[in-house]
């Protein structure tokens, strides 16, 4: 099975949420694909919006999207 991609989510809004650094966004789907490309990867868009946080890359990174657990698609850690 393929990773979820900004194409497979069809709703307007996406959400991403760290419990560890108590952060919360919800991003707007279409500029998040004018600006990575509906083919990227929601664990690449991951690590795109993760840039300045200490935590990035590393395995203390708890971001994650709720609006893709909502419906029931669960992605690797990366």
């Amino acid at each position: 099975m393929s990773l979820p991609r900004l194409k497979d989510y069809r709703a307007e809004k996406i959400d991403i949420e760290c419990r560890r650094c108590d952060r919360y966004a919800v991003l707007d789907r279409k500029a998040l694909v004018k600006k990575y490309g509906a083919s990227c990867q929601f664990v690449d868009l991951k690590r795109a919006l993760a840039i300045g946080c200490d935590r990035k890359g590393a395995d203390y990174c708890e971001a994650r999207f709720p609006c893709l657990l909502r419906i029931g698609v669960l992605i690797e850690r990366g």
